[in-house]
């Protein structure tokens, strides 16, 4: 007889060991175990529990990957943006990752040990293998051993139901330990609009810092900021009418008080702003005089062109369907002399073009003329300035017949707001009239963008001499293809309230912008602009190259002189405003939001890698517990007693009783030659669940 060894006070209502088994016996014998004795309460809180933690936090993390929005999570949630923030997306993921983990390593221990039961009570397993198998329904180390069993047992029986499902447990259960890793691949630096941050900025001048008198340095230095800004649009058609009028209304344009470091991440600013109401408006000019050509002295020109003569306002009105405007007496109020210099075709294929000033002297009161005027109501008003812009395809050879004089041909056509003159066999000249008013003003706005600013640049070939100018012409949007305002990264003018056009910097602005562009304080006659960095002649002002090259090229994208020069002027206002920030040194209140930089989930490939596996796995575990509960009858998950119990029968007692100082392997070869397939059953003749011979048990030998 075995001795059990049970110490004195264990069992204290059993008296011998036979009562202790009689006991035992005395239950009545049982069909199907119930849930609870089977699995067991911690066997079903693990698997209940991790069957719903691991989706939510898989819910979490999906939470996670699409709580910023389409746009920089300024619409998340303040759950989410805390967390971002905070710089907490990491160890989100990673916590995360780390239940996913816990419960799926627990799971596979319980569905091992379900496993192991449901293929022993079913399909079974050689009896070498028997005693492996019993016990690891009571402990095991996890799926991999029996995979590895089941495996090495039989590669056809592998191929049915529980060893797949138990193989894909393993794997699941070894890729969620990488979950982390494969998560954090989806994670990168990107910009999240931040909190607002109420703060200062010095906004206006005060009386003690001088201004410095506008000068022609800030056309021969190049552009430094081609920043976003906020526009309100005109809402009129530059498109030129049937009589050739085209105007591109008032369009005002507010400028971010911020340097580059901090404009091209700002998502929303309020707070007082400077801003340039710009509108051009061009026609086709009446009028008379003629071509001369000068000595150029010490310039290696073969000689100076020049265009002298009269504009005629109350005919160039006429012909464009307008009124007189409401100006001085006699039309005074605007220049209609011009002494302009005519440059040449420097390159075949190309226009000599020129924007000229007309002679101010013949102007009533001068001296006291403002060099700004108020666009926003009409399109020409008494103090507007007026431009000739005018293109010829004509080099010096072609234009040598004119000796000395010769006249401006009579009866030019006009093709929309350009009037044309056949002034030889090669030589087409166009010309339009041109009113721009400039008005600087400042208010309080509230502007707002939803993404980063690429700010953009004029790079220029030297080896080809090419610039291109598109994407600073797409900002402005004077790009034929008509530009969205997302296209143009333009903030968007959310209010404007409280508009001034009276301080001492503003006066300074709208002069240096105007009066400025002649770098001299007193204009002389016929100031003329370079507009093309083609163009072969004298001019008083060679702009940098960016001003020209925009100028120019939208002057040939869209045909338009009127977008020209205020796409030319805006660049300069931009430029004007950016470099006197320095000298602001007044504080105000402003409330600026910022893009942060913060790591956050940039991309679903790992999430969904990590979600397959997750989904699979839980899967796998659920369908592992139904075919135990199914399919087994005998066996309890977790205990120990009842899976050495069932190993003891006459099938087995020889080898249990020559393997009590053993090797597992040395059993295995003992029994190589005779290894049956044994399974768990009930005996018939004992009325125990014991090891029995499964062919025995299909025959009903038992």
């Amino acid at each position: 007889m075995v001795h059990l060894g049970i110490r004195k006070g264990t069992f204290k209502s059993l008296k011998s060991v036979s009562t202790f088994a009689s006991t035992i016996t005395s239950y009545p014998k049982r069909g199907k175990l119930g849930f609870g004795e089977s699995i067991g309460r911690y066997g079903t809180l693990v698997i209940a529990g991790g069957s719903i933690l691991s989706p939510l936090m898989l819910g979490l993390l999906a939470i996670l990957w699409a709580g910023k929005g389409p746009r920089s999570g300024e619409n998340a949630s303040s759950s989410w943006r805390n967390i971002v923030l905070k710089g907490w997306v990491t160890e989100a993921v990673t916590l995360c990752s780390l239940v996913i983990q816990v419960c799926t390593s627990a799971q596979a221990l319980i569905c091992t040990s379900l496993a192991a039961a449901t293929v022993l009570e079913t399909t079974g397993v050689p009896l070498s293998q028997v005693a492996e198998f019993s016990t690891m329904r009571g402990a095991n180390d996890g799926p991999w051993r029996l995979v590895y069993l089941i495996f090495r047992s039989s590669t056809r029986k592998f191929l049915t139901l529980q060893p797949l499902l138990m193989l894909v447990l393993l794997l699941g259960t070894m890729a969620t330990q990488f979950a982390s890793t494969i998560l954090v691949t989806d994670l990168d630096v990107a910009p999240i609009t931040g909190y607002a941050n109420h703060t200062q900025l010095n906004l206006s001048v005060s009386d003690g810092i001088p201004l410095a008198k506008p000068s022609d340095s800030q056309w021969i230095l190049k552009p430094t900021d081609y920043a976003s800004f906020g526009e309100i649009p005109s809402g009129i058609s530059v498109q030129p009418t049937t009589d050739g009028f085209s105007d591109t209304g008032n369009v005002k344009r507010i400028f971010v008080p911020l340097g580059h470091d901090n404009r091209t991440q700002i998502r929303h600013y309020n707070g007082r702003a400077y801003g340039i109401n710009s509108r051009v408006a061009c026609t086709a000019p009446v009028l008379s005089g003629e071509f001369q050509t000068i000595d150029p002295g010490a310039k290696p020109l073969p000689f100076v062109l020049t265009m002298i003569g009269n504009i005629s306002y109350e005919a160039t009105f006429r012909n464009a369907g307008l009124d007189m405007p409401a100006l001085c007496g006699d039309g005074k109020c605007l220049p209609s002399q011009f002494n302009c210099t005519m440059p040449t075709a420097g390159i075949p294929g190309r226009l000599g073009t020129y924007m000229c000033a007309p002679d101010l002297s013949n102007v009533i009161d001068s001296n006291n003329f403002t060099y700004f005027s108020d666009g926003r109501n009409s399109p020409v008003t008494p103090h507007s300035m007026v431009w000739l812009v005018t293109r010829n395809n004509g080099s010096f050879d072609d234009w040598s017949f004119v000796k000395n004089i010769s006249k401006i041909p009579d009866n030019p056509s006009r093709d929309d707001e350009w009037a044309r003159w056949k002034v030889s066999d090669d030589i087409n000249l166009d010309a339009s009239l041109c009113f721009s008013e400039f008005l600087w003003d400042m208010s309080h706005v509230d502007m707002s963008i939803s993404h980063d600013t690429v700010e953009p640049t004029v790079p220029y070939d030297p080896k080809l001499q090419t610039a291109d100018t598109t994407a600073v012409r797409t900002l402005l949007g004077v790009n034929p293809q008509k530009p969205t305002p997302a296209d143009r990264q333009l903030l968007t003018v959310n209010s404007v309230s409280n508009t001034t056009t009276d301080s001492r910097l503003l006066h300074y602005f709208d002069y240096a912008l105007t009066s400025g562009i002649y770098g001299i304080p007193d204009p002389p006659s016929g100031t003329t602009i370079n507009g093309d960095g083609a163009s072969y002649g004298v001019s008083s002002i060679n702009p940098f190259l960016d001003y020209a090259i925009v100028f120019q090229d939208t002057l040939n994208e869209t045909n338009r002189p009127a977008l020209a020069m205020q796409a030319m002027f805006t660049i300069m206002a931009m430029e004007m405003h950016y470099a006197n920030l320095d000298l602001l040194d007044v504080p105000e209140d402003v409330s600026i939001t910022m893009a942060v930089p913060v790591t956050v989930p940039v991309r679903w490939t790992g999430f969904a890698i990590v979600a397959g596996i997750v989904c699979a796995n839980t899967i796998s575990i659920i369908a592992i517990t139904i075919v135990f509960l199914l399919r087994t009858r005998y066996s309890k998950q977790g205990h120990f007693w009842h899976t050495i119990s069932q190993l003891i029968s006459e099938k087995t007692v020889d080898v249990l009783k020559a393997s009590s100082e053993s090797r597992d392997d040395h059993i295995e070869k003992e029994l190589l030659t005779k290894d049956p397939i044994v399974v768990v059953s009930r005996c018939k003749r004992t009325g125990r669940v014991q090891v029995l011979w499964k062919e025995e048990v299909e025959n009903g030998n038992v």
